[in-house]
């Protein structure tokens, strides 16, 4: 009768944590949408959605000796006539990246017009719509109500969601139609039988069973048009089919995606024409790293999914941090493994090890760094805290009044830990994502005491996407100096100020022979250097 009234009281608070919780996890990505770095890759959607090609700004941008920022955010809005052709003609010159989010930015800004809010927050919607999916996704996965619950609360304040919903590329699309198409299949696998209204199990009618498959397949296809990186989703589903489904249902699976395949044909054949782009722009994937800290960034992936407050690399936190996760984890999959079905843990197990070992496995056989981007393990990221989520529920409603202590003390953790993490993130003005752009604010601050500054930069692998992101934190009349590698124009007088952007040991020798001035950092170990 105790334990009962103990659950009853338990349930009741997880209803008011799950109420609250999802608030805060709407608040925390709608909070400070824009005032985050605007950064590289950004930048190159707001150039493509708007019908912009990188290659013809460039070429339109060398032609002047110097332009302004309010230049460079020209190519910020829309070109004029604005045209869907313009659009699809930019997305299909960079085939590595499937054009779905891209063109759902354009539907969207075309409704409203073009600003970091605007870009942004098709992100935020998609981020808190993947909240209700993880609610309806757990009761597919666990087949328990309060396990959604709990996996919603987690998945509201999981930093590395709030980080991927205020940024302006396909990421929290990707994390929806994961959960989405993962959803689909589970039902699709389980949907050949059902409960009649006498509680007795029947074989589900044809036309259900195809609507399920049919579904799944369409829910493959989105997958592939948001990333290529979905193709490491759908072998962890095919690898699930062949455990745990039998072997009609594998032929169905087979068919389904054959359909989704075929969907995916009109991007298949823009990706055979431009396979030598397609080559170039992933060429950054086989750089090597040291395994160190290659082995840094993975524990730092798999922690985001709980806590990330911010730390440098070097510090004992990267060591601390990954390690209390990795075994909170693991006994959460040795506790469910003797509580849970085996269909629902063999589908737990490939989804968080398939995506993250296609991953690292290229890296460590061959040599590379497609490792090191904690987005392509979004897949793997988002069955953390749906994991965590079936083993504190477990402990939850235990009979047993210690574990319903513990479980109660370890979701106050989790949710603490997240909650911190998020607000740290949302009043911070750059977090670790924002990658090479990740010091633009600093930098623009130290420009922007300048009297009339003169900003150089080279147009290399990144230098336009530089440019452009530092021209959002500088003044509209700062001057840029813009050129292609190996081409340094005369270095115009006039200026009270000169500075170089993300400059090499080349460049900056080239520059101290053409002006006879030295280069120096300007401030801090950020990439902006100054002529003395």
């Amino acid at each position: 009768m105790v334990s009962s009234r103990s659950i009853a009281a338990i349930k009741k608070r997880l209803q008011i944590c799950f109420v609250l919780f999802l608030l805060i996890g709407i608040g925390l990505r709608c909070t400070n949408v824009s005032h985050k770095v605007y950064w590289h890759d950004e930048v190159y959607t707001t150039v493509r959605v708007l019908g912009h090609q990188g290659k013809a700004i460039e070429n339109e941008l060398i032609q002047s000796p110097v332009v302004t920022a309010t230049d460079l955010q020209s190519f910020q809005q829309f070109p004029q006539p604005k045209r869907w052709r313009d659009t699809w003609s930019a997305l299909a010159s960079h085939p590595e990246h499937p054009p779905l989010f891209y063109v759902l930015e354009r539907l969207w800004v075309g409704l409203t017009s073009p600003s970091v809010t605007t870009f942004r927050l098709l992100a935020v919607i998609f981020g808190i719509l993947l909240l209700p999916v993880t609610y309806w996704f757990s009761q597919q996965l666990w087949q328990d109500r309060w396990t959604g619950l709990i996996a919603t609360c987690l998945m509201a304040v999981s930093p590395v969601q709030l980080l991927y919903s205020q940024e302006a590329r396909e990421y929290s699309l990707w994390a929806c139609l994961i959960l989405l198409s993962s959803g689909c299949l589970l039902r699709a696998v389980r949907g050949v039988w059902r409960y009649s209204s006498d509680a007795i199990v029947v074989r589900s009618p044809r036309w259900v069973v195809f609507r399920q498959w049919a579904l799944y397949s369409l829910s493959m296809a989105l997958l592939l048009y948001t990333t290529l990186l979905s193709g490491l989703v759908i072998l962890a589903h095919g690898i699930y089919v062949v455990i745990s489904g039998s072997k009609r249902q594998w032929q169905r699976w087979l068919l389904s995606l054959g359909v989704a395949l075929l969907l995916f044909v009109p991007w298949l054949l823009v990706m055979f024409r431009g396979s030598s782009t397609l080559e170039s722009a992933t060429e950054w994937t086989s750089f090597r790293q040291p395994l160190g800290q290659l082995v840094k960034f993975w524990g730092l992936h798999l922690s985001s999914a709980v806590v990330d407050l911010g730390f440098p690399l070097d510090s004992a936190y990267t060591y601390v941090a990954p390690l209390l996760v990795l075994i909170m984890l693991l006994v959460a999959l040795w506790q469910l493994l003797l509580v849970t079905s085996p269909t629902a843990m063999a589908f737990s197990i490939m989804s968080l090890m398939v995506p993250a070992l296609g991953l690292i496995l290229p890296d460590l056989i061959n040599g590379g760094q497609l490792s090191v981007s904690t987005r392509y393990f979004m897949p793997s990221l988002l069955l953390v805290p749906l994991i965590l989520a079936g083993w504190v529920r477990q402990l939850m409603l235990s009979d047993r009044r210690m574990y319903r202590t513990w479980g109660q003390g370890i979701l106050a953790l989790l949710l603490v830990v997240g909650l911190v993490s998020g607000v740290l993130s949302a009043a911070s003005f750059t977090w670790w994502n924002k990658n090479t752009s990740y010091h633009v604010n600093t930098m623009g601050e130290i420009i922007r005491q300048a009297d009339r500054p003169l900003v150089m930069a080279e147009l290399g692998d990144t230098g336009l996407g530089n440019a452009l992101s530092l021209s959002y934190a500088v003044n509209p009349e700062t001057g840029f100096l813009l050129f292609k590698p190996g081409q340094l124009p005369q270095v115009p007088s006039g200026y009270s100020d000169y500075f170089v952007i993300y400059a090499n040991g080349e460049l900056m020798n080239a520059i101290t022979a053409k002006t006879g001035r030295s280069v120096v950092l300007a401030a801090g170990d950020y990439p902006l250097w100054r002529l003395d």
